[in-house]
């Protein structure tokens, strides 16, 4: 893979996400159960909050600091529970505004990086041996596949 074919992953997967939403009302997106007791707009936040820390993890590795990406031993699990108590109580336009802004900065900070920062392997000690692009993946093109395939899903049992 490479630099503009990671960046057009992230955007195709991206339009997916958006196709998935298409058609749906503000009451269908703030409506609980798309997946365990999460709406939609509670998933739109969870994204941007991943988002978030890619941002951050790419502004570190950008400067040579090790970034945190374990906060503090917490599993996936703790974490999106915890971004999920932080975030259910915004407003669905606050989370899209987010979402939105912070989707456009992955790919505004992507493009001043190098291929080799993003592919070597071995670029970066605190990666245990993976490309950071595999870390770009999973907290931006993978996440919205996951997630598009989920509300895909759900839409069927709304009969939507």
């Amino acid at each position: 893979m490479t630099k503009d074919e990671l960046i057009k992953q992230i955007e195709t997967e991206w339009d997916n996400l958006q196709a998935a939403l298409d058609g749906l009302t503000e009451e269908q997106m703030h409506q609980p159960g798309v997946v365990g007791e999460w709406s939609i707009k509670d998933i739109l936040a969870h994204i941007t909050a991943w988002q978030t820390r890619l941002i951050t993890t790419l502004f570190k590795a950008e400067k040579g600091v090790t970034p945190d990406t374990t906060e503090a031993g917490k599993t996936v699990d703790q974490m999106n529970e915890k971004f999920y108590r932080e975030m259910k109580d915004r407003s669905f336009d606050q989370v899209w505004d987010d979402l939105d802004a912070s989707y456009h900065q992955i790919l505004s900070r992507l493009e001043g990086w190098k291929e080799k920062d993003l592919f070597d392997p071995k670029r970066f000690k605190w990666m245990q041996g993976k490309p950071f692009a595999e870390y770009i993946a999973g907290d931006s093109y993978e996440h919205y596949a996951e997630h598009a395939a989920q509300i895909r899903e759900w839409r069927k049992t709304i009969g939507n």
